[in-house]
């Protein structure tokens, strides 16, 4: 029955990022221009660690889209130290891509995207 639970559990969580980036002490926001383009002046540092574990836990719960991904410009440069996504976010939708695999999207679940998207806009970080 344990094994059971555990695979259930275990399907349900990507392998985007590993046990020491989800306990980051502080995550680097950047708003976007276009791919690969950071707009100025748009860096933003979270270091409360209930929001760090929404963007971990969001991330990690996303489910990859199959397919090769075809997307509009990201909103987001998100930064987990050394390993970052893009992130598209609208109140009741959002999408997060690896920078070092541009060829496949995760969504993220809805309430997850919705808390996000709540966040962003409270600290004033959509345009």
């Amino acid at each position: 029955m344990l094994f059971v639970m555990m695979g259930i559990l275990s399907a349900c969580q990507n392998d985007l990022l590993n046990s020491a980036q989800k306990e980051a002490e502080k995550i680097v926001l950047h708003q976007m221009e276009s791919f690969g383009e950071v707009k100025e002046n748009s860096r933003f540092e979270v270091t409360d660690e209930q929001t760090i574990e929404l963007f971990a836990k969001a991330i990690s719960r996303a489910d990859q889209v199959s397919g090769v991904a075809d997307v509009a410009d990201p909103d987001f440069k998100v930064e987990f130290g050394e390993k970052a996504f893009y992130l598209w976010i609208a109140e009741d939708y959002g999408s997060v891509m690896d920078l070092e695999d541009t060829y496949t999207l995760y969504t993220l679940e809805e309430n997850d995207a919705d808390q996000l998207y709540s966040f962003l806009l409270t600290e004033n970080q959509l345009d």
